[in-house]
């Protein structure tokens, strides 16, 4: 009876630590997770954007994450809390955000606003834009950027 009784105690404990284990969000097209607490450092690995990850320490704005594997900090602007919802399991799931969908919201636009802002201003460029959204640079370039520059960034290490 009494080895039951602590069984069922380490259960409770088990459920409990998981349950209460924080998991975030992704809510950016994708995250980067990087070595150090820093914008410039290197990246450890990159997450789409609804991807979960877990905590394991919080350190001013940077969150040290671990995914799939792989671990390192990622800053709390990338990310939202997830809370244990039971009732959600019990429930049909939601209807997900699609990439276009978080692409155009980073631009600040709905397909709605988009298409009567295209109305209004037949003049503009979005293939100009869409250029620019497209261009990509290797963290080597942006390091040597930040090298020759002489940037440092606020609060973290040269």
């Amino acid at each position: 009876m009494r080895r039951k009784a602590w069984l069922l105690a380490a259960g409770l404990v088990l459920v409990a630590s998981v349950a209460m284990a924080a998991s975030v969000k992704v809510i950016t097209q994708q995250a980067v997770i990087r070595k150090d607490k820093r914008f410039f450092a290197p990246p450890v690995v990159t997450v789409p954007y609804g991807e979960i990850m877990q905590e394991l320490a919080r350190e001013g704005d940077w969150l040290r994450v671990q995914y799939r594997g792989s671990q390192g900090w990622i800053h709390v602007s990338a990310v939202e809390e997830q809370k244990l919802d039971l009732s959600s399991l019990m429930t049909s799931k939601a209807k997900e955000t699609s990439q276009d969908e978080v692409a155009l919201a980073g631009k600040g636009f709905t397909p709605e606003v988009e298409k009567a802002f295209r109305a209004k201003n037949p003049q503009m460029r979005y293939d100009l834009v869409d250029g620019v959204e497209g261009y990509r640079v290797s963290m080597e370039e942006v390091h040597l950027f930040v090298q020759d520059g002489w940037l440092r960034e606020p609060g973290g290490a040269s």
